[in-house]
Parts: C-alpha cells; structure tokens; sequence
C-alpha cells in the first residue's frame, strides 16, 4: 500500500511540474505589442474599412509575424509585417506553404468589436 502511494505521489508531482513549463503565458497587448503595432490598430479601429478585422501574431522563422486579417480584403495574406514593423511578402507558392506549415504559437492580438 505504502508502495501505491508513493508511486502515485511521484506521477502526479511529475505531472503537476511539466503542466508549469508547458504554459503559455497570455498576450498582455499593453505589454506585448510594439509600438507601431498599437498606432496601427488605433488607425484601424476607427475606419470601417476595417470592420471586423482581426489581428494575429505567429511565431514563423524564429520570429514573430503579424498578420492583419482584413474580411473585406481579396488577399488572404497580404498584411504580414515583422516585429518591428516592416512589410512581409509571401512570394511563391514553396513560400506559403512554408508559412502555413510551419508557423506556430497562434495569438490573437486584436479585433475589431462594436
């Protein structure tokens, strides 16, 4: 008996400390979001241009990408910027596929609510 308890004390110690390093800590946008990100997000949240867009962030190359989901938009993934804010083309079919395999860490930054 004193053999069951202590094996199922060890599994669950086991358990309960790979849960810790496995979380993820949630976006915080005060904290995480850059700077140009937030001006751009102020820019988009009063035009109706932007009705319903959704903004997401990806970890993709070891870094992070955003990309601004525009439902109005005919081009899926035309507004892909880096951290620091500069424009990311994908070009290429090889490209895209990259990017859709191997992006990972999906977020939701922002999004556009009445």
């Amino acid at each position: 008996m004193l053999k069951i308890i202590f094996v199922c004390s060890f599994l669950l110690i086991t358990f309960i400390s790979c849960q810790k390093n496995n979380s993820v800590e949630p976006f915080n946008y005060e904290r995480d979001a850059p700077v140009w990100l937030k001006e751009k997000i102020d820019s988009m949240s009063t035009d109706h241009e932007y009705y319903g867009t959704k903004v997401y962030r990806y970890e993709w190359n070891k870094k992070f990408i955003y990309h601004i989901m525009i439902p109005i938009s005919s081009c899926a993934y035309c507004e892909l910027y880096d951290q620091s804010g500069s424009k990311t083309q994908i070009t290429g079919d090889e490209m895209f596929s990259d990017f859709q395999r191997n992006r990972k860490n999906e977020m939701l930054v922002w999004e556009w609510r009445n």
